[in-house]
Formats: C-alpha cells, structure tokens, sequence
C-alpha cells in the first residue's frame, strides 16, 4: 500500500505526461504536459508546488520489451544473483528494467515463472526525469502501464484463460495478453490519421498482427480460444465487437469501463478524455507493480523514508520519555504522601508517649546500666549449668559395666578443654571456682561460652591379675562414653596397668604378699560438647529417658 496521504501520480507516453495529485484515493487535480521544452518549464514550477510529495511514474511507450522465463526455485541472495544475471543477458542496455514473478510450474521441478519487462528505450521518458532529479523530488518509481491492466483484468473478474485486452489510450491502440489473468505480452501501436469509420478495420489489421505474433512466440496456438475485451466508453466500441466477432470468428466481450471507474472512486466525466486516469487511480488505490527504476533514480525517495523512520522514532522516544517521566512524576508524589503520612503517624505517636511518660516514676540508675545488667542477667542464665547432664552421662555408662566402681569425680565449666586435673582435691564432685589457675585462656576466644570437663577415677572390681582384660574393659567403657551424642572427646589419663618399657620391677617372690594383686585404678578426662541452654535441657532429658 502507498505509505503517503498526498502523492503526486504521473503517466507518459512518447508525447505527453499526465500529472495527477491524489489525496489517499481521490484525485484533487490533475494537468497535461507535451514533450517540448516549454511545458518541461511548466512541470518544473508544478513540482515547486508539490515539495516533498512522492511520485510514482507510469510509462506507456512503445519501446516496450517482454521475455517469458522459467528459472529454477530458489530464494533470497541466490535468487537475486539469478535475476540480475538473466536481466543483464536479456536487457543490457537498458536502463529500467525488472523481473515480475508470474507463478510457479505445476510439474515435478516446480520452477519460478519470471516475466522480464524493460524499456529498451527511454529517450521520451529522460526530460521528465531531467526535471524530476532537478527539483530533488522524491521518486518511488517507474511502472508499466499494462501492469496496471493486469489488475484491472483481476477486479473486474475476467475469469476467460487467454485475454487480449484492448485499451484505445491517448498515446494508441494497446493491447495486452495474459494468461489465466497474467500479464505475457502487450504491444502499444499509435493511432495516426484514423477516421472513426476505419477504426472496426484498424482494430481487425492489429489484432491479426497481434495472433501472429502470440503464435510465433508460442504462448498460443492456431486452436486457442482467445478472447478479447473492449473496455466500452460510447456505443461505437459495441459495434466494432460486434464487426470482431463476426468477421474474425472471433469471441469479442465489451466492459461497462465506466462502471468500473465509478467503482474504483474516479470520475466518470474524467475517463473519455484521459483514460489513463484510470490506471493512475488503481495505482493510487495501492496496487503498486514492480519497480523498473535503479536506485539512483529513488535514492531522495530512500532518504525521505530514512529521515521519516527516524523522526518518527525520535516522535515515539520522546512520547515515551514524557510517559516515563509522568509516571516517574506521579509515583515520587504517591510516596512524598506516604513518607508525611508516616511523619505524622510518628509525631502522633511521640506526643502520646509524651504524655504516658510524665506520669512513669523517676528511675535512679541509668538506662544505660540496667541494659548492661540485663545482658548480664541473661548471660549468665545461659550458662548456668549443673553437673547433672555429666553424671546422667556417667551413669549410664556405668549401668552397663557394673564392673566398674567410681572413686572420685570432678567437674568443671571452662573457657577451654585444654585444662589439668586438681588431684589435689578432695573425692567428689567440685566446683568451677579455681579453673581459672589451672587453664591459660585464649584473648581471642568467647569467655561467655563455658565448656563441661569432668575428671573420673575408678577401678576395675574383682581384678584377678589378667591386665589385657583389664585394658579391654577400660577401652570398652570408654567407647560407651564416647558412643553419647553429648560427649565431645574421652581421653585416657592412667590406664589400670603401667605398660612402659621404663617402669621397674619390686618385688620377692618369697613375699607373702606377692601372691596379692594390685588394684586396676584408671583415670579418665571427659569433655562434653558445647550447646545452648535450651539444647542442655533437651539432651540432659534424653539421657535420662535412655537411662
């Protein structure tokens, strides 16, 4: 579709241009200019009326070339290089030139049916696009006026196989062949010095000639049934189908063009004197055919189409940044309301404990120390911790080695497990109070999180001498021991037998004593793992559930 709201139409032949300026699809003006150097002059001053406005261009001209080819499928870049070879070998020399796409064959290979039209001379055409370049107007580009008659053949639903369409123009007598509606051949011949009662025969001579050539090119045969179509403008074109068919045996169809140019929204008044309006209206109705002009000639066209896109993104760029902005705008306003809403929530809210503390009694230790005292409260009640959870430990490791007597135990929080046994002490179950002589603290290390350390001495009841079942028990309670979920390291401090290669030998074997045993006494260091008060609790309740 035409992408302009104004744009300036033009149709030449080899004497005249007519010049046409649509707005969407109705024609506001037109004028006729001659191939002299005056009217040149003229249509200059016209296009200085018309700046900016796109112009399309449609050659009527005799000089008109037609090749019919078959070429094989293809797409994209490798279609275009097969195109630009096959328009180079078929027309070289001319300027403006194009592939049309007809259809594709119905056979097994499928090709692409081309139609290669050229002007193989433009020498008519030159001064107006002289002018045109002069004046930097856009031009879109150049058509074929019989690909216009294509698309009027289609709208008005000529559905016959083979046409040959007569059209009486002001540059001559046209006529154009297509096949199942699609443009093959057209041949335009000037009508000079024709009497209207010589213009049945002239119409006879020159469809004659066209048989002949369709037959010599072979896109018909002597047996096709080719009909013709006589776009009717008075009643004399009546007459001449009715001679046509009579005299040639011939089937002649005439069309109501008037109709038809009433329907595609063009004047009637308008068609009797330039019937070329009305291909230049189907153009202006957006049937735009193939472009026979290089880019040399649409390059300012190009350009035009450039700048448009980028003032229109520009246009949208700016319409969008507005957008941002208000909504940008709007969302600053909506939390500039929230931030003084809570402002005043938070003044209200200030002034009423204001008032709720004029009436709180006057408190003589600071905020600040009894926060400092509160931490400290809290401290200590995460660490107060009995010796219950040890000897729940020790219990239940004793229930199953009855074998075992406990002789002394110590327990102990400190800041590290890295500490010695007070054997010193008295038997029994001791407090934390001297850990701090006896352990070298870390200044790095978390003095708030105190660790269980127990010591244990005991014996092995009923020991008859046999050492290796001696050692075998203490290593078995003290893999029970560590076997306890809470129970972080067990290690052996005095084992029930001195098993060092340095120990010495007393003794007589003539000793009434000799016969007696020696105790199996053994000591033992218990660490526990380091768990919050609530965890002590729950697995200080477990150990006793297990027990």
């Amino acid at each position: 579709m035409l992408s302009s709201a104004k744009k300036l139409i033009l149709c030449a032949n080899n004497s005249s241009l007519t010049a046409g300026i649509w707005h969407g699809a109705k024609l506001q003006s037109y004028a006729v200019f001659n191939n002299i150097d005056q009217d040149y002059t003229a249509f200059s001053e016209y296009l200085a009326k018309q700046p900016d406005t796109n112009i399309y261009l449609i050659v009527d001209a005799v000089e008109e070339d037609y090749k019919l080819e078959s070429l094989p499928h293809t797409v994209g870049r490798a279609r275009r290089e097969i195109l630009d070879r096959k328009l180079n070998q078929f027309n070289r020399n001319s300027t403006f030139r194009a592939a049309h796409f007809i259809n594709r064959s119905a056979d097994k290979r499928k090709d692409d049916n081309f139609l290669f039209v050229a002007l193989s001379n433009a020498d008519s055409l030159q001064g107006w696009l002289d002018v045109i370049q002069a004046n930097q107007s856009p031009l879109v580009g150049v058509y074929l006026l019989p690909m216009m008659s294509q698309v009027m053949v289609r709208q008005m639903k000529l559905m016959a196989p083979h046409i040959l369409l007569c059209e009486q123009l002001p540059s001559g007598f046209r006529q154009t062949y297509m096949h199942n509606g699609r443009l093959r051949m057209s041949r335009l011949v000037p009508m000079v010095d024709i009497k209207p009662n010589q213009l049945a025969y002239f119409y006879l001579v020159e469809i004659e000639k066209t048989r002949l050539y369709l037959m010599s090119q072979r896109l018909i045969n002597g047996e096709t049934p080719l009909q013709m179509i006589l776009p009717a403008l008075d009643n004399s074109h009546h007459e001449i189908a009715k001679s046509i068919s009579q005299d040639q045996g011939l089937e002649c169809k005439t069309v109501d063009i008037l109709a038809y140019a009433k329907n595609i929204n063009l004047a009637e008044s308008l068609i009797k004197p330039h019937p070329e309006l009305l291909h230049m209206q189907l153009l202006a109705n957006g049937n735009v055919p193939d472009n026979l002009a290089p880019l040399s000639y649409s390059k300012i066209h190009s350009l035009n189409n450039t700048c448009r896109s980028l003032y229109i993104a520009t246009a949208a760029i700016a319409v969008l940044g507005v957008g941002l902005a208000g909504v940008y705008a709007w969302q600053g306003r909506q939390q500039q309301n929230q931030l003084e809403l809570i402002a005043a929530q938070t003044q209200q809210q200030q002034r009423l404990y204001d008032e709720v503390a004029k009436n709180f009694p006057s408190t003589p230790i600071p905020s600040a120390e009894l926060k400092v005292a509160t931490d400290l409260a809290q401290t200590i009640q995460a660490n107060n911790q009995t010796p219950a959870q040890f000897m729940q430990i020790l219990s239940a490791a004793c229930e199953n080695m009855p074998e075992i007597t406990l002789n002394r135990m110590r327990w102990m929080l400190s800041p590290t497990a890295e500490v010695a046994d007070d054997t010193a002490g008295n038997v029994g179950t001791q407090s934390n109070q001297t850990y701090n002589n006896q352990a070298s603290v870390n200044p790095n290390q978390d003095t708030t999180k105190l660790i269980q350390v127990g010591f244990l001495n005991a014996e092995i009841k009923g020991f008859a001498g046999d050492y290796r079942a001696a050692l075998n028990t203490v290593s078995q309670f003290v893999a029970t021991l560590k076997a306890n979920p809470a129970v972080e390291a067990v290690t052996i401090l005095q084992e029930p037998v001195n098993v060092s290669s340095l120990a010495n030998l007393q003794g007589s074997t003539t000793d009434e004593t000799a016969a007696e045993s020696p105790p199996a006494i053994f000591k033992l260091k218990i660490v526990l793992k380091t768990q919050p008060a609530a965890a002590t609790s729950a697995a200080l309740n477990a150990t006793e559930s297990a027990s």
